[in-house]
C-alpha cells in the first residue's frame, strides 16, 4: 500500500519547524534550549 496524504481532510505538510529545530551554537544558549533543540517534544 502506498501512503498518501490525506488530500480529503485538507493535508498540508507541516511546517518545518516542527519536525527539526535549528541547534544553537554550543554556549550561546542556555542547557535546556539546547536539550529542545536536540529532543524535540511533540504535543
Amino acid at each position: 500500500m502506498t501512503e498518501r496524504p490525506h488530500s480529503s481532510l485538507g493535508y498540508k505538510p507541516p511546517a518545518p519547524e516542527a519536525i527539526i529545530w535549528p541547534a544553537p551554537p554550543r554556549g550561546s544558549a542556555p542547557s535546556s534550549a539546547q536539550a529542545m533543540a536536540e529532543k524535540p517534544i511533540m504535543h
